[in-house]
Parts: C-alpha cells; structure tokens; sequence
C-alpha cells in the first residue's frame, strides 16, 4: 500500500517533490496545503488533490502517513512537531532547523508518539560522491592531508525580497546555499573543529551575507571553506579537493557534480582510483530557477532511501554552521516551542 503524502509549502522546491513521489510506487500524493490561495488554486487544477490554507486543517482532515515540510526555515520545527503530534511522519526540507540544538526536540516528539523524521541532504546521493566515500571508508586514497571546499555561486538580489532577507526566518547564507556541500565535509570525514571564520556582505543591500571564509581542523589534517554568493556573472563552481600521502582527487562542476581531477602518485594507482570512482557515474543537473541554479535534485533517489535519511544524520551540519556562525559573531537561532 502507498505512503499518503500532503505537502505543506508550495515553493521553488515543491516540483521536485512532485517530481519524487510520481516516480515512486512507494508514495501517493493526497494533499498539499500553502498560504497563497490563488497558486492554490491552479495547483488544484493541475493535480486534482484537496488543498488547504492551514496545515492544522490538512492534518485533521485528511488520512495522511507522510507530511513534506518545504516551507520557509523559521517554520519547519513547528510544523514538524505538530505534524509527528498528530499522527504522521515528516520528511523536512533544509534546514531541519536553525537552531540545532531543537534537532533532539523533534527526535524525542517522533520517538514519543510512534513517528518517523526524515532530513532532505539529497546531494549525498550525487554519484561521484557516493563512490567518493566507498574509496575514504575503506581507506584506498590513502592518509588525508588536508580538504578544500569551495563554492562559488550566485545569487540575485532578488533572491532576499522575501523571508531569506530575514534573519530570524531564513538563517544566513549558510543555512539557504552552503548547507548540502558543508553536510558533505561532515558526511566524508565527520564534524570538523572550527578555528576561525570571517564574513562579508560584498554586494547585496540585505542583513545576510554573501560570503564567508573558513578554517577547519579534523586533529590529524585541517581545511578551508569557501562559501560565497557574489560571484559572477553565475554559478562558477562548487568543488571539494582532497590532499593525502598519496595523491589527489577534486570533485567539481557547479554542483559538486563532477569528478575533475584524480592524480596519484603512480599510473597504475590513479587509472585505478579513477576507474572506481567513474563506476556507474552518472552527472546530474542542478536544479534550475530561471536567474540562477542550485544543487543536483536527486529527490527521487532520496524517497526511495529515505529510511537512511533520519533526523540524526542532520545534526552534524546543522551545529557546524552554527560554530562557524559563532565565529562570525551572527546569531540565527530560534527557540524552542
């Protein structure tokens, strides 16, 4: 029997939602709920399911399993609270929050009424990344180094017009572009160590960012980051080098989509690291808004590996944007229920 799903947030991603739960058997849409009435409406008349203005509402009339949480940042923890309170597990855009310290709050509401709680961290299952790990975990590019991450996108001013231009509702720059490439870094070789950080707001008349720069340690190795949404005239890169005692590999592309560089020490090492990470690589698009383009989708992967994608897996990334914040002197968090 399929997962019935309502969507609460009818935005920029919702298409790819959509897009996930057609190409699942797993899934059937049943409702979707958001606060503009009139792109309500049409969507009522593209895909003949009820919908609703309040969520409140949507839970207590329809017989749901799951309930997608892509709304704007400031309201996921609410939402997902009374979602799981109420009778149905969640699957929660990023950020799951913007305070990580409200990460265990919806853990513990999930366990506590018999509920499930997913995270979106789609970029995980990029190819190259996934053949990127099996090489780390079962150690085969040798002792690292050190790790750069860098990435270099654009974003329009418009892009701040409505609640990302607010703090306290979208969290920084960090929470809106950075979150997926800093969730590989934890997810590659775990939480770093922050030992300095510095911001800039370069070129946008708004409160948020556009750039920060960062030094990180794992004990045995260290890094940089490189986060910034200045650049132009578009998205320029988004890459992740990696140094060992051995050789040296970069993913690249515009989304951390592509395999660019893989160098070792001998021939017959670097055409066999290569070769694995070129197995089954497939590139895939990022997701394109008109003006500019974000993150490869891979949302429909994610819905059929969602169990892999809990809450915990989450918390990493979401406390080390939260020390590289501190660093910075910013203060994005909101406070519990």
């Amino acid at each position: 029997m399929s997962s019935r799903v309502g969507i609460i947030g009818c935005g920029k991603i919702f298409p790819r939602h959509i897009e996930a739960i057609e190409q699942n058997e797993e899934y059937l849409l049943m409702s979707l709920c958001d606060t503009n009435e009139f792109l309500l409406k049409t969507l009522h008349h593209q895909t003949d399911v009820k919908v609703f203005i309040d969520y409140r509402e949507m839970l207590s009339t329809m017989d749901l399993d799951l309930v997608v949480i892509a709304t704007p940042n400031h309201q996921h923890y609410e939402q997902a609270i009374y979602c799981l309170q109420n009778g149905t597990d969640v699957l929660i855009e990023k950020p799951v929050t913007l305070n990580p310290e409200l990460i265990s709050d919806i853990i513990a509401t999930a366990e506590n009424n018999g509920q499930k709680a997913y995270c979106v961290l789609q970029v995980r299952l990029n190819s190259c990344i996934q053949n990127l790990k099996k090489l780390i975990d079962s150690q085969q590019i040798g002792n690292i180094r050190s790790i750069s991450l860098v990435q270099r996108w654009q974003r329009p001013k418009e892009y701040f017009d409505d609640w990302r231009g607010e703090p306290l509702k979208g969290g920084g720059i960090l929470h809106e572009c950075g979150i997926h490439y800093l969730d590989i870094l934890c997810y590659l070789f775990g939480r770093p160590n922050v030992v300095a950080s510095k911001k800039y707001n370069t070129k946008h008349d708004s409160e948020i960012e556009d750039t920060i720069y960062s030094i990180i340690d794992y004990g045995s190795f260290g890094g940089s980051i490189e986060v910034n949404i200045s650049s132009e005239p578009s998205n320029l890169e988004c890459s992740l080098s990696i140094s060992t005692d051995s050789g040296f590999i970069k993913l690249g592309g515009k989304a951390m989509n592509v395999i660019e560089r893989v160098e070792f020490l001998s021939d017959n090492k670097t055409e066999e690291i290569r070769g694995l990470m070129e197995s089954e690589n497939i590139i895939g698009s990022p997701n394109s808004y008109g003006t500019y383009s974000g993150s490869c989708p891979n949302h429909p992967s994610l819905y059929k590996k969602m169990k892999d994608f809990s809450l915990q897996e989450t918390e990493n990334v979401l406390y080390l944007i939260h020390e590289i914040y501190q660093e910075c002197g910013l203060n994005y968090l909101e406070e519990k229920l």
